[in-house]
């Protein structure tokens, strides 16, 4: 039987999606953009090379709870690093699941996996709450217009 095998496949695009951060010479290249007085350097970019977060934007992956993730690791937000260790976390149980599934007993499997559910739904709901309220905040800068 397959247990959840999208969210394992979820969590390797997440950890592609969220090591490319910027290298030194695209980091360079994009200060020496800046100190030429290049106006294409946006926030995000400026935030991307003072933190080291991902540049480029990433295209939907047609999976909504990765897209939460991509948006606001994409804003640079504080609390990214927390849900992204957590769903790691979470796929390591559905892997867990997959690999002991032969020799666990059926409730068990039903009990676990319906927590791992649970819990995988949870998370994505909380980061796209986070994702609703970085887009808040933004409004309300907007009013300082």
């Amino acid at each position: 039987m397959l247990f959840k095998i999208m969210p394992a496949a979820s969590a390797m695009l997440l950890v592609a999606c969220s090591s490319g951060v910027a290298t030194h010479a695209e980091t360079m290249s994009l200060k020496a953009e800046q100190e030429a007085g290049a106006e294409s350097i946006t926030p995000v970019i400026k935030h991307a090379m003072n933190e080291g977060v991902p540049i480029n934007p990433v295209a939907s992956s047609n999976q909504q709870c990765i897209d939460y993730f991509n948006f606001l690791r994409q804003t640079g937000d504080k609390h990214y690093q927390k849900y992204a260790k957590e769903y790691t976390k979470i796929s390591e149980g559905y892997d867990f699941l997959q690999a002991h599934e032969e020799t666990m007993g059926a409730d068990a499997k039903r009990v676990y996996t319906m927590e791992l559910d649970m819990k995988l739904d949870t998370l994505c709901l909380e980061v796209n709450f986070n994702g609703y309220r970085v887009i808040q905040q933004k409004v309300r800068e907007l009013y300082g217009i």
